[in-house]
């Protein structure tokens, strides 16, 4: 029994002094990066799960991964340990440190693999879900501001599964990657995770959208000017609760009127414009009535306002009577025979095409 237990003891220690032999063997560098945290992948702890080990020969550094350092801690503790320990640990396992160069971490969370699968199974909050959507939210829209239109006012939407959301709270950093022209719509990202202990990749589905464009002023608009090209740009990233009403093209702006003041850099709304002014109330206008092909021509006084195509009241200059008529160019209306008399439109009615004046 005794001889059974020494030579086990002098079989293992044959072969770790073989291993550390074949490790000697390679005199190239290598290079140790220790990890801040890590977890431990059996009973012992080894130089490859507290570093990242670089190497110009692959097998010396898989030999070099697989020193064993101390046993591995057990749930739920965990073990902190310095980067001076592990050099000690390894010369006296025989590594001539001044062969190879340390960098990375001061010191290494070991933690126990037990406790490590039990946490990643464990419901994620639905706080940390909502810190790791709007994580992935952001390097999106960071990505798109480089690959595809400076800083626009991007907006994504991303709703990650619990795996998904997991990955991006343990992660480093995130790797953001893929989308299709123009960016809008329905787009497909590549995620890779840089987490402390692995690297990951997932592909996420997600909504992009850009603000609407709408028409600001380039400068303050007095009442009753007529928009030129020059007055006016498009915009985006305004609140949606402020384009109410808004105009969302140049074209439909340009060359209407203002019924108020506007500021410079306000935004254009519908009910602050009109057709240009085709007759102002006061001034004398050319009548035109048809009838049955026949044209009359005479004259009146304008009581309103009006552009082309608007219904206003204008004023008979022989008798003062008033009669409705539709504005059809530059101070001429138009009117139809067989039509009612003004004051006896109701209100209701008010859109009929044109009221004869009353006789007497």
């Amino acid at each position: 029994m005794h001889c059974r237990f020494a030579l086990g003891k002098i079989v293992r220690a044959c072969c770790a002094a073989a291993m550390l032999a074949v490790a000697a063997d390679y005199a190239a560098a290598a290079e140790f990066r220790l990890r801040s945290q890590c977890t431990a992948s059996g009973a012992v702890v080894t130089l490859g799960d507290v570093a990242e080990v670089f190497a110009a020969d692959r097998r010396q550094a898989e030999t070099l991964s697989a020193v064993e350092l101390f046993p591995s801690p057990t749930a739920p503790q965990q073990r902190f340990v310095r980067v001076r320990e592990i050099q000690d640990l390894l010369m006296l396992r025989g590594l001539n440190l001044a062969e190879h160069r340390f960098s990375g971490a001061n010191q290494v969370t070991i933690a126990c693999a037990a406790a490590a699968r039990s946490e990643t199974e464990q419901p994620l909050t639905a706080a940390a879900s909502r810190r790791a959507n709007l994580r992935v939210q952001e390097s999106i829209v960071r990505y798109l501001q480089q690959h595809a239109g400076g800083d626009r006012p991007w907006t994504v939407e991303v709703e990650l599964n619990t795996s998904h959301a997991r990955a991006v709270s343990a992660a480093r950093t995130l790797t953001i990657a893929g989308g299709r022209a123009p960016f809008t719509g329905a787009q497909r990202f590549e995620i890779t995770t840089d987490g402390a202990e692995r690297t990951g990749q997932f592909a996420i589905d997600c909504q992009v959208n850009l603000p609407p464009a709408v028409v600001v002023t380039v400068h303050s608009l007095g009442r009753g000017t007529v928009i030129r090209e020059t007055d006016v740009e498009l915009q985006r990233g305004l609140p949606r609760e402020q384009i109410t009403d808004a105009a969302f093209s140049l074209e439909e702006v340009v060359g209407k009127e203002t019924t108020r003041a506007i500021p410079a850099g306000k935004l254009v709304t519908n009910d602050s414009l009109r057709a240009p002014l085709a007759i102002r109330r006061g001034e004398i206008v050319t009548v035109y009535a048809k009838s049955a092909g026949i044209r009359v021509r005479t004259i009146a006084r304008a009581r309103d306002d009006g552009s082309l195509g608007d219904l206003i009241a204008v004023e008979s200059m022989q008798d003062r009577t008033s009669f409705f008529a539709r504005v059809n160019g530059v101070r001429e209306v138009e009117v139809f025979a067989h039509s009612v008399q003004a004051e006896k439109v109701p209100a209701s009615r008010t859109a009929q095409t044109a009221v004869r004046p009353r006789t007497k």
